[in-house]
């Protein structure tokens, strides 16, 4: 079905195309079209009502907030000691800090719902304004034609038809006008409450036997930074069917890693392992491997956590870019070599299962200098994405002549669901982008995969090249990307709809085009 603002270019490119005395009747057919068309959907009103309540829910949140903290600062440590008081400090300072994102929450939903209640008051009143030259287009037309819409020679007047095509003009650009203004709202609206309500981790991990307190704690710790959740959304669901499934000594041995960890990191970890579809054994090597180190989140961070959300406001192009990994071990494609989806993959499945993270940054043996080092991690990293391409392509695609280098967008949606979509249980389809408004439409699921923690491919082409990027972040009007090139990068959505995807590289290329993204089912 047409959106309002496709229905409203429709008519107004009937009206551009009806010309002299043969073209007054699809032009009176397109203008009463254009006058029976109400105005951008929506309540002013109810918007209006909803953003207020946001913004003194916000207020209130601010108020427990600051008593909350009071006591993690204050009270609290004076009142316990030893392990019980550190637990309970813990689970104060998670509180605390949901306390804090909640009132973040509900203080930019309410700025957004404002928003559009005063851009969707101003259009639907520049909608009814717009009639005003239609409704006089119309009755120039009407003395034009007959009633069958046929133009009439006895009262034929070209001046006349050419003021009724002026008229006719104004009147629909200002009702384009006013759905681009509304649709535009309405996106930015929608991408910030997909967001936000995608923060919302606690809700998610749900698991018999594990406490508000435990929840609290477990979705609000992060990697380094405070964008940089270990538990992801999609992450927490899962972990907590996966507790759910597991059988009583096993989920006995889970909760004594979990109690046993040295810091809210290591716990997390633990848990995303499960999550990633891992045993209770698997899980419990892997703790034994990290948990000297449970207590720095750096070393944590560097080895099981790849790529790194921005935290500050972010800034769009690569003059801003953030290099991935250290030097001599970024996350990066080999040189010259066509595995751009490969490269990219690889590195999203070590943001979903630390296990398979730690095996290529260490080899699964953490602190032995002969695995644990950026020359053996290069080397790994480069045979694994040789893996998966090798296992994503056809044999005719390695003929003499008629076979050509990289993956195409249905072998990047297989490789993506057989290294990615096994370990998150995400099903990826590919979405073919035939111009702005498919990139525009596209957007708005393209942000609420991102904002749920699944990333998104996306090919850029342009001329004869073509190039795999991940789209793994949004804030605002901006778009993180993983390029596997070896760097993370903010462009704008306008850089996505507009050709303008050359933003996200580091080098000159004719690749602007964004033509295909791989989304969630």
């Amino acid at each position: 079905m047409s959106t309002h603002r496709e229905q409203v270019e429709s008519l107004g490119r009937t009206i551009a195309a009806a010309h002299g005395m043969w073209g007054a009747g699809d032009l009176k057919d397109a203008v009463d079209a254009a006058v029976r068309l109400p105005g951008p959907a929506g309540s002013p009103d109810a918007l209006d009502h909803l953003g207020r309540a946001c913004v003194d829910a916000a207020a209130r949140i601010s108020d427990v907030w600051l008593t909350v903290v009071g006591v993690g600062s204050g009270e609290l440590p004076e009142a316990w000691t030893g392990q019980v008081g550190e637990s309970a400090a813990e689970v104060v300072r998670a509180a605390a800090d949901d306390l804090d994102r909640m009132g973040r929450a509900y203080q930019q939903a309410g700025r957004r719902l404002l928003e559009l209640c005063d851009v969707l008051d101003h259009a639907r009143a520049r909608h009814a304004a717009a009639r005003d030259p239609l409704f006089h287009a119309s009755g120039l037309l009407a003395d034009l034609t007959t009633w069958e819409g046929l133009p009439d020679p006895t009262s034929w007047d070209d001046d006349r038809m050419h003021e009724a095509k002026a008229a006719a003009q104004e009147g629909i650009a200002a009702m384009l006008d006013a759905a681009q203004q509304a649709e535009e709202a309405g996106h930015r609206a929608a991408a910030e409450l997909n967001r936000l309500a995608a923060g919302a981790g606690a809700a998610r991990l749900r698991a018999r036997g594990l406490s508000a307190a435990d929840r609290l704690a477990l979705t609000g710790t992060t990697a380094l930074g405070d964008l940089n959740r270990i538990l992801g959304p999609q992450d927490a669901a899962r972990a907590g069917r996966a507790l759910d499934r597991l059988d009583p000594a096993d989920r006995q041995r889970m909760d004594r890693l979990l109690a046993d960890s040295r810091s809210p990191q290591e716990r997390a970890y633990l848990l995303k392992a499960l999550a990633a579809g891992h045993g209770v054994d698997e899980v419990a090597a892997f703790d034994r491997q990290i948990h000297d180190h449970g207590a720095d989140p750096h070393w944590l961070g560097d080895r099981l956590s790849p790529v790194r959300l921005d935290s500050a406001a972010p800034t769009a192009g690569t003059a801003h870019l953030r290099p991935v990994g250290e030097p001599g071990a970024r996350w990066q494609q080999a040189d010259a070599a066509p595995t751009c989806v490969a490269a990219s993959t690889v590195t999203m499945r070590a943001m979903a299962d630390p296990v398979y993270a730690l095996q290529l940054t260490t080899g699964g043996r953490p602190g032995d200098p002969g695995y644990d080092n950026r020359d053996a991690f290069a080397q790994r990293l480069t045979a694994e994405q040789n893996r998966v391409y090798r296992s994503g392509r056809e044999w005719y695609q390695d003929l003499p002549l008629v076979g050509r280098d990289g993956l195409s967008d249905g072998q990047s949606r297989d490789v993506m669901n057989q290294e990615v979509g096994a370990v998150t249980g995400t099903e990826y389809r590919n979405v073919d982008l035939g111009g702005q408004d498919a990139r525009r439409d596209v957007l708005v699921d393209v942000e609420k995969a991102v904002d749920g923690g699944r990333p998104v491919p996306v090919t850029i082409r342009g001329g004869d090249q073509g190039h795999q990027l991940m789209i793994i972040g949004h804030s605002g009007d901006k778009l993180q990307v993983y390029n596997p090139w070896g760097y993370t990068v903010w462009i704008t959505e306008d850089d996505f709809v507009d050709n303008r995807m050359g933003n996200a590289l580091d080098q000159p290329s004719p690749m602007n085009t964004a033509t295909s993204v791989r989304l969630p089912k």
